[in-house]
């Protein structure tokens, strides 16, 4: 049997979450898919998957085989394209990791497009606050927001995200308008729980940075919800552009400190350190690249 075909079932599987879903995309029936894992663990003298009647959960030499296997196919394709002087054209499924709140304001009107000109590619988005394993939960690539940690992970810059210091004008009709950051140790603070330390914010002004120890009744990890909790009149909150803008058109909340600005944080795209990228994964790489401006908002 083709150990092509063999590491194709293997990745299909990684990534599906399923030897039922590996075959659909393949095309194949189980028994073939199961046939053909079972053929690489021969091959290499490890079970790559533990097997129960609900769950397929991939071993530690999986995950370990798993980005060569992903190298391998790649070269592969490549080889092939080479020989028939055209370029692969995007396919399978991209599995893209995407902040929630942001995901939902900025990138679908993105995905809409992106589906337009790549019809046989097929989108798998993940909404999720959390820094996942890329490569664990099979992922292709990854949306960032906030400085990045020492990783093995590539990383391109795509985009500012500029931040607000908020609050409603009832709320600040019954507490008071903050005229410094110190002010705001007397006020009802909203704390974002993924920015780190949440209960301490840094402001810069013309007579340098100001870090002040914030404490409030509400702490939330998903910027939509503490935009309502802004609305709700529940306290202050430093919120993206994206949460800000049109309430501030609107008069729905009021921009505080003006001599005192809140940090912008980076954008970034991550993927896996390779030497391949599936050409689904670099075709919307480019798609963002293009589109980076959208993104300086």
């Amino acid at each position: 049997m083709d150990r092509i075909d063999c590491l194709k079932a293997f990745v299909r599987a990684m990534e599906g979450g399923s030897f039922s879903a590996a075959a659909k995309e393949l095309g194949l029936g189980q028994p073939a898919v199961s046939k053909r894992i079972a053929l690489l663990e021969q091959e290499f003298g490890s079970q790559l998957f533990m097997r129960t009647t609900r769950k397929l959960t991939p071993t530690r030499e999986a995950h370990r085989v798993y980005e060569l296997a992903r190298q391998v196919l790649g070269t592969f394709e490549e080889a092939r394209a080479s020989i028939r002087e055209a370029p692969a054209r995007p396919s399978g499924t991209l599995r893209i990791s995407v902040p929630s709140s942001f995901g939902r304001h900025y990138l679908m009107p993105i995905v809409r497009e992106y589906v337009r000109d790549y019809p046989d590619v097929r989108l798998d988005l993940r909404f999720d606050e959390r820094t996942i394993n890329l490569v664990e939960e099979g992922m292709e690539l990854a949306l960032r927001i906030g400085q990045l940690e020492s990783s093995s992970l590539m990383a391109r810059r795509i985009g500012t995200v500029r931040r607000y210091l908020v609050a409603t004008p009832r709320y600040l009709k019954e507490r008071g308008t903050p005229r410094n950051p110190d002010d705001l140790k007397q006020h009802q603070c909203i704390a974002y729980a993924r920015m780190a330390p949440a209960s301490q914010w840094t402001f810069e002004s013309d007579d340098g940075r100001h870090v002040v120890s914030v404490s409030g009744a509400v702490m939330v990890d998903d910027a939509d919800a503490m935009q309502e909790a802004v609305l709700q009149h529940l306290g202050i909150a430093i919120v993206p552009a994206w949460c800000a803008s049109e309430a501030l058109k609107r008069g729905q909340m009021k921009a505080l400190l003006p001599d005192y600005a809140v940090s912008s944080l980076p954008l970034h795209v991550v993927y896996p350190e390779t030497h391949w990228m599936s050409a689904r994964a670099r075709s919307f790489l480019d798609f963002l690249v293009a589109r980076a401006e959208a993104f300086n908002a």
